[in-house]
């Protein structure tokens, strides 16, 4: 992702991630898109020539043992299906080979986010709630590496 890449996703961004970002409590489509630009390894998806499909990428939280993946898609993503569904492997695949483990917090009321998740590859590991708002906790773990998502239940080797 580039910063000229700002003004189109803001023109294009889809509703739900317009709601989703002012849930999160930014005051403006702008500012999370150039808050994710400065702090977070970020990428676009589209077809040459072709208007951005999807951002997603990865951030990188002090208080998280494993970097939380983001997605966010254009108002126009799901007319191309095929290329969104590539695309979302090839990122998966591509930020796996830095990250064998990975996160990602959804909101619960978008069903069809949720099931693209499990079908990326991601398990549920927990729900959460901020104010009336329901979010599903979800973990990656590559299985060509050894995986314990909670440290403190990691078995004790003598």
């Amino acid at each position: 992702m580039h910063s000229y890449h700002i003004e189109e996703i803001e023109r294009t961004l889809s509703f739900e991630n317009k709601r989703e970002l002012k849930l999160l409590g930014y005051p403006s489509i702008n500012e999370a898109l150039t808050r994710m630009y400065n702090e977070a390894q970020a990428y676009v998806v589209k077809e040459e020539g072709g208007p951005i499909i999807m951002t997603g990428g990865l951030f990188f939280n002090e208080d998280q043992d494993l970097p939380q993946m983001f997605a966010m898609f254009s108002d126009q993503a799901f007319e191309n299906f095929t290329l969104l569904a590539r695309g979302s492997k090839m990122l998966v695949n591509y930020l796996r080979s830095y990250h064998p483990n990975l996160t990602m917090t959804i909101l619960a009321d978008y069903e069809g986010i949720v099931k693209w998740a499990e079908w990326l590859g991601f398990e549920t590991v927990g729900v959460f709630y901020v104010g009336e708002n329901k979010y599903i906790e979800f973990i990656y773990c590559n299985l060509d590496e050894n995986c314990v998502y909670d440290k403190s239940q990691r078995p004790v080797i003598h």
